[in-house]
């Protein structure tokens, strides 16, 4: 299954980071692990398109907590 999303952070007054996501998984079953995949597919700071950016310098310190976040919100 796959899913779109928007994990968004703000720091009060100071920056709004938005990450657009495409999130897929499977469950698994008795034959089949289940697995995951997330891509990034866009993202912006306070409006302004940050994407090679982020993945040049942040998307390491950020993919766990996304991860997370897609998995969690996948059925939403």
């Amino acid at each position: 299954m796959t899913t779109k999303g928007t994990y968004i952070t703000e720091e009060a007054f100071t920056y709004s980071l938005e990450i657009d996501y495409d999130y897929y998984w499977m469950d698994g079953d008795h034959e089949t692990p289940p697995e995951s995949e997330l891509e990034v597919t866009e993202v912006r700071l306070n409006g302004m398109e940050i994407t090679s950016f982020y993945m040049d310098f942040l998307d390491y310190q950020l993919s766990d907590h996304l991860n997370e976040y897609a998995q969690e919100n996948k059925n939403k």
